[in-house]
């Protein structure tokens, strides 16, 4: 009975007596018989129930449990299929979309299965048309961490349904659903931007892109990204040994990205876009064109021509086909109007105007005779004509050069002008010299020169002649036409800088709220400019078309009061320049800014300036 109890059954022989097991005088035959015949009685039936129990386990076990156990022994088991989501939507200020999702197929192996390619039925590489050798590159130059390893993607319904049925008896590979973006309109490639099959650091971040199988990769299409992405769905279910499903158990679907609701106007991008062409074709040249709402700072139309087809981006090019558009002269994939560094010309004329009258340089009562040109030792700086009697006023209308190199380096009753600290901090004001801080990937800072960076590049010393013609928007200084545009709308709001913005609110796919930017989220700072000040500006601006640069543009009749400012940028050693029109309307209430650049386009009034007039007099008929 020792036994028993270190076996754990101490209650068991307790009821079997276990003192009279040590009496020594007690003979076998006395234990069966005699008054412990009860005990013995009990301890036949306790051990008869013990075995009973364990042979109804053992009958569970192996009977009513054996199914389940052999179907494991067997290998079948749970696998969760991904379905991929459809990716969010992208709409314009009316609602209508700008993006559309494709439903297509893809063809997709079981990493489990990897290893198994080179004993496949070799009738099964003819009928989904991937030959064994490329799948085994496919497999082999794989790095995402998935179950399923995508060897074909972006299969026609058509073709999808045909492959599915053709291979169903192979157990080899799978046709899942997918969708692919498509971009009914290029007019909004360098907005939109295109996506592509996630790279390893983006599949790092986040599990989604592994089984959506793309990202953003410009535009707002990799801005918002993580909006955009949708959860992906699955399927359960049962498969045997060698992957084929026997049963679904359960499904969750997949759930649509975030809808992304843009400030633009479709009919006003898709107008600016067709004036900007024509001009840029007839001079076989290339530009950019923003309209802002000057009361927030969102953008209406952004253009950069030329485009490119970023659908066909977006369904995938070969390594030579994209090295041919990246290596287009054209420069398609650039976008101009916040990439595009270039000198700014008369077009910096009102950003030096406002500094040297907030800096107390200059009055707006200060009038002074400026010759048609000025000589500093054996230098000559000359304007384009002689301009006379002048104020700041007329100095902006008439874009007066000898005028701004007084306010810029000091002549005549202007003894110092704001020299190069003074433009610079000016200029910085607007936000020139720093990224706007635009909700789009590839902006560039533009450049202000100073005599500290001059030194260090050439060793030589700054001149007046550096002050000169940064004053004009000439040497180093180097200006994004998103910049231009977002320091108009500074002047015709009266001193307010916004972070311009293509993004006004994020819903879900029903509806809902999910985040919105108000004016007080992209407000940089209010009031850098006094409101008397930037009043002086727009006056002179306003006679830029009246009587002015632009006049010959606008005349006399045009039915919007424009204000505005022409720039004639010279750049390389060819004597060409880049013309420029920046511009905000109605004069008196302003609404919106229109600024366009126009690459090797002449003289701003000729060639930017009359696309500009379009613009107005399209969202004129058109904006209420």
């Amino acid at each position: 009975m020792n036994l028993f109890k270190r076996s754990g059954f101490g209650k068991i022989s307790d009821q079997l007596g276990e003192y009279s097991f040590f009496d020594k005088d007690v003979s076998g035959e006395e234990i069966f018989s005699g008054t412990s015949r009860s005990s013995r009685f009990w301890t036949f039936g306790l051990i008869v129930a013990f075995f009973v129990i364990l042979t109804m386990k053992l009958f569970s076990l192996q009977v009513q449990e054996g199914y389940v156990n052999l179907k494991l022994a067997n290998g079948n088991r749970l696998r969760n299929i991904p379905i991929s989501a459809p990716r969010g939507m992208i709409v314009d200020a009316k609602n209508h979309s700008l993006v559309e999702n494709e439903p297509v197929y893809q063809l997709v192996l079981d990493s489990g299965k990897r290893k198994q390619v080179a004993t496949f039925d070799s009738k099964i590489f003819d009928l989904v048309g991937v030959s064994k050798s490329d799948i085994e590159n496919i497999i082999k130059e794989n790095k995402n961490p998935t179950e399923y390893i995508v060897i074909k993607d972006k299969i026609p319904r058509e073709e999808a349904l045909l492959m599915k049925s053709r291979i169903v008896d192979f157990n080899t590979f799978e046709v899942m659903p997918s969708y692919q973006r498509r971009y009914p309109d290029t007019s909004l490639s360098h907005i939109l931007g295109y996506v592509g099959k996630p790279n390893q650091g983006e599949v790092q971040n986040g599990g989604s892109l592994i089984i959506n199988g793309t990202s953003g990769k410009s535009g707002l299409e990799k801005t918002y990204d993580q909006y955009l992405q949708g959860a992906p769905g699955y399927r359960r279910a049962e498969v045997d040994v060698k992957g084929k499903v026997l049963s679904l158990t359960s499904a969750q679907d997949p759930q649509v990205g975030n809808t992304i609701v843009t400030s633009i106007d479709k009919g006003l991008q898709d107008f600016t876009t067709e004036a900007l062409k024509a001009r840029t074709d007839e001079l076989n040249t290339r530009g950019a064109a923003i309209v802002t709402d000057v009361r927030d700072g969102s953008i209406k139309a952004l253009v950069s021509i030329p485009g490119y087809d970023n659908g066909k981006l977006s369904s995938g090019v070969t390594q030579e086909e994209y090295q041919a558009l990246a290596n287009d002269p054209s420069q398609p994939l650039f976008d101009r109007a916040i990439s595009g560094a270039y000198p700014a010309g008369s077009a910096i004329k009102p950003f030096i105007a406002t500094s040297a009258l907030e800096d107390g340089i200059v009055n707006k009562d200060l009038a002074f005779d400026t010759p048609p040109f000025i000589q500093i030792g054996q230098w000559k700086f000359p304007d384009w004509k002689d301009h006379g009697l002048t104020n700041i006023e007329t100095a902006i209308a008439q874009s007066n050069n000898i005028f701004f190199f007084a306010l810029g380096g000091g002549w005549g009753p202007i003894k110092n002008g704001l020299g190069p600290e003074g433009i610079k901090k000016g200029l910085e004001k607007f936000g020139f010299g720093s990224r706007t801080g635009i909700d789009l990937t590839g902006e560039q800072s533009g450049f202000i020169p100073t005599a500290q960076w001059k030194k260090k590049q050439t060793g030589e010393s700054w001149f007046i002649g550096n002050t000169y013609n940064m004053s004009i928007g000439q040497g180093d200084l180097l200006v994004t036409p998103i910049q231009i545009a977002t320091g108009t709308t500074a002047i015709a709001n009266g001193g307010k800088l916004f972070e311009p913005h293509l993004v006004t609110k994020i819903t879900d796919s029903a509806g809902q709220l999910i985040k919105e930017f108000t004016p007080s989220d992209t407000l940089v700072k209010s009031d850098i400019f006094s409101s008397g000040n930037l009043e002086t500006v727009r006056d002179g601006m306003r006679q830029t078309v009246t009587s002015g640069s632009a006049f010959s543009v606008f005349g006399s009749d045009f039915p919007i009061e424009v204000a505005g400012k022409t720039g004639t940028a010279q750049f390389g050693s060819e004597g060409k320049t880049h013309a420029w029109f920046t511009s905000y309307a109605p004069y008196d209430d302003p609404k919106i800014s229109v600024t366009v650049l126009i690459e090797a386009g002449g003289e701003g009034y000729e060639s930017a300036a009359p696309v500009a007039k379009q613009i107005y007099q399209w969202w004129n008929d058109n904006s209420n």
